[in-house]
């Protein structure tokens, strides 16, 4: 699109370029340099907000053409075409590669597929390392498995249980023995590479394999010598047949190093499963990569056709409305998407651009029609600052303006009866004022008495206020002294449950030592019989059995003599319970006395603070009572002193009054209906006689206030 020059006055009104250079690239060069491009598209704003903050209610001496001179219209088409030029890259600073939408949507698709591609390309990588890894802790259990057979034929061997030659026997046909998988076995060699133990190879068994290379050259059993002696354990990767297998596969071994027997214990397992199974993960992966460019590819052709057809239209409406062809559609103002937001941005912008140009010829009249409004009004205002209430303005004005002739009319029509009635209630603010003045002073002297009955009011009720404080600061020891007797008499009655359940304890025990007692009565009666058994015994023994005879007499006389104390403990046992049982009885009536005294006492604590309470809330009350005397003699104070100020307003008021009179005089009034000016007739202001304050105050009782009777106040 060729882009005309820009005219030379756009200079003046702040167009970043002014050379008449008729060069795109040149004028955009210097546009849309880093700031240029943002002061064109400011000043785009700038224009299009001229229109819309300037109403018919305001600038009523302008238009909006006025306000947009022609050089400004100009600038706006020609900054318009510079970033259609911009946009669509006639002067773009970026690569010509690059410079189209298209270009650039496919470039992003483009980016998006590689990274796709690496991302695919890392997952496999991850994936094959982590089976490969999995595979080799497979294999490292088995190894393990089988040195801790060794191991445990090796500590055989260390009891003295076998032979170190017949556990290695044991050993070569355990690992023999084992086979795991289709095709997995156990081998071991010696650190001279001599294979002791191989169950698919026996012909190797006792035969170095020191060279023996897979099909790429490595030395297999050396390089797993290495291994082990190098870190102890671990895996090597070679190519080896399978039984009854033709060609050489891949395999993965792990070795471990025995070394109280000189032994290499290994395994190994294929990886052609491993390699069968990522490639069932790899050919739906690929197939569904592949179909995803293709979507991609496909959205991407739909994108960039959605976008270039509305951005070209979009691009012929700004050049029509650059060109002022206000009639044209905007067939993007139509869509819902960002490009629709701007085509219904460049329509109202269009149509308030039409609709200024139509509204420049009713702002003419509007603002011709003011000045005769002004003047009438300028007319009217002049006669009224020089007191004349008569003029008025009778030339119809024009249906905007017709009402504020009828409120100026009706403006002057009010303040001439307000000066009218300020006329006649002059005289009558001057009688009022005498009355005023004259009414205060009565109330100045009532104040000052009742002031004085404030205050000895309020000397009487700061000493029954202190009286009352007494009593209950009183009540209120008592209540302490109450309840810490309370306190101790429920100690006490603790104490002599305590008591009751020590007894009750000593009598259990004395019961318990009474039974006891009885079972020593009982042996030393059995201890007699056995006594006098081996007496007679000893009798009928003759000669050989008279020291035991003697013996026997002895014990039988301990026996009496334990029977006889037992008996004596029992007697004084049975004393004592019964002596523990009038105790406690005695305690049961001590602790039910003193349940009744703390019953007893806990009401009077209870009557005591309620006595308490009622004389901290009367000792309140009259607190509060003294509180709204002392507010009330300072509000009767502050009355006293408002009284003097409403007597010396009165004189003022007086005052004020004859100067309002001497004021109105200056105004010229409409002559009314009936005849003229005369004044209102006063009514004398009527106060009712106060009875006089009674100062005198009986001793008893002190009262509050005069009875009901609040004249004074």
């Amino acid at each position: 699109m060729p882009v005309p020059p820009v005219p030379p006055q756009t200079a003046a009104a702040g167009h970043p370029t002014a050379s008449p250079d008729p060069a795109p690239e040149g004028r955009i060069g210097q546009a849309f340099g880093r700031e240029g491009r943002d002061r064109a598209r400011k000043s785009y704003r700038n224009d299009l907000s001229i229109c819309h903050e300037h109403p018919a209610s305001q600038g009523l001496s302008g238009s909006c053409s006025r306000r947009v001179p022609a050089a400004r219209k100009d600038r706006f088409r020609a900054v318009t075409l510079d970033l259609i030029a911009f946009e669509f890259g006639k002067g773009c600073p970026m690569s010509a590669v690059f410079r189209r939408i298209p270009v650039r949507i496919y470039a992003i698709v483009v980016l998006s597929l590689v990274l796709s591609s690496l991302l695919f390309a890392l997952l496999m990588s991850r994936a094959t390392d982590l089976a490969y890894k999995i595979r080799e802790a497979g294999l490292h259990d088995l190894t393990g498995q089988a040195v801790s057979l060794l191991e445990s034929l090796d500590r055989q061997v260390a009891a003295g249980e076998i032979e170190l030659e017949e556990a290695k026997a044991r050993g070569q046909a355990l690992l023999t023995s084992l086979h795991f998988g289709e095709s997995g076995y156990i081998f071991a060699i010696d650190h001279d590479l001599v294979v002791t133990v191989h169950p698919t190879m026996p012909d190797w068994v006792g035969t170095s394999q020191a060279d023996y290379s897979d099909v790429h050259g490595m030395k297999i059993f050396q390089e797993m010598r290495k291994v082990a002696q190098t870190d102890g354990k671990g895996s090597v990767r070679y190519w080896f047949k399978k039984p009854g297998g033709a060609e050489a596969e891949m395999k993965i071994g792990f070795i471990e190093d025995f070394t109280p027997w000189g032994w290499m214990v290994g395994t190994g397992a294929y990886v052609s499963d491993i390699e069968e199974e990522l490639a069932a993960i790899r050919t739906p992966a690929i197939i569904t990569l592949v179909i995803g460019i293709l979507l991609m590819v496909a959205v991407s052709t739909v994108l960039i056709r959605s976008v270039t057809g509305p951005l070209a239209a979009l691009v012929k409406s700004m050049s029509d409305v650059a060109n002022a062809r206000y009639d044209a559609d905007i067939p993007a103002a139509k869509r819902q998407d960002e490009i629709g937001v701007l085509g219904s941005d460049l329509a109202a912008f269009r149509d308030k651009l039409a609709e200024s140009e139509r509204l420049a010829a009713a702002r003419e009249e509007d603002r011709r029609e003011q000045e005769r409004v002004v003047t009438d009004l300028g007319v009217g205002l002049r006669a009224l600052s020089e007191g004349d209430l008569t003029r008025t303005i009778d030339t119809t004005f024009a249906p905007a303006y017709e009402q504020l002739r009828q409120d100026f009319n009706a403006t002057v029509d009010t303040l001439n009866a307000l000066m009218g009635e300020i006329v006649e209630n002059s005289t009558e603010i001057t009688t009022r004022a005498e009355e005023i003045s004259g009414a205060s002073d009565d109330l100045s002297r009532r104040t000052e008495n009742q002031a004085a009955t404030l205050e000895e009011t309020a000397a009487a009720m700061d000493e029954m206020t202190a009286s009352v404080r007494a009593a209950a600061d009183g009540a209120a020891q008592v209540e302490n002294v109450v309840r810490e007797a309370r306190g101790n008499a429920e100690q006490s009655g603790l104490v002599v449950k305590e008591a009751i359940g020590a007894m009750s304890e000593i009598k259990k025990s004395s019961d318990g030592i009474s039974q006891i007692i009885g079972v020593i009565d009982d042996i030393a009666f059995q201890t007699n019989l056995l006594a006098l058994n081996a007496g007679v015994e000893a009798a009928r023994a003759g000669e050989a059995g008279r020291g035991f005879a003697v013996v026997a007499s002895e014990v039988r006389a301990l026996a009496q003599r334990s029977s006889e104390a037992a008996k004596e403990i029992k007697t004084l046992i049975s004393s004592s319970s019964d002596q523990v049982e009038s105790g406690v009885a005695l305690v049961n009536r001590t602790g039910e006395a003193l349940t009744d005294i703390v019953e007893r006492v806990g009401n009077i604590a209870v009557l005591i603070g309620d006595i308490a309470t009622g004389a901290q809330e009367q000792s309140v009350g009259l607190g509060e009572i003294n509180v709204g005397i002392n507010e009330l003699d300072k509000v009767t104070q502050q009355n006293a002193a408002m009284v003097e100020e409403a007597n010396a307003a009165a004189v003022t008021m007086k005052q004020e009054a004859g100067n309002l009179q001497s004021l109105v005089a200056r105004f010229r009034l409409k002559t009314r209906a009936g005849g003229g000016q005369r004044p209102r007739e006063t009514t004398p202001l009527a106060f009712a006689p106060a009875p006089a304050a009674d100062l005198t105050m009986s001793p008893t009782p002190r009262r509050i206030a005069n009875g009901g009777d609040w004249q004074d106040f």
